[in-house]
């Protein structure tokens, strides 16, 4: 499985946000929270939960 940088994810995930129409600083708060989440150990509440 490739390993991919938080930073990056995060980045990764609040462009696929915005890009569904969440307002830029809406979709930089929740990319945070979702990578927070996996990091944390939270899988089921992570970036899994990108639509």
């Amino acid at each position: 499985m490739p390993s991919i940088q938080a930073d990056n994810l995060t980045d990764f995930i609040a462009r696929i946000l915005a890009a569904a129409g969440a307002r830029a600083d809406y979709a930089d708060i929740v990319a945070a929270h979702l990578v927070d989440a996996n990091l944390a150990g939270h899988d089921s509440h992570g970036v899994i939960r990108t639509p």
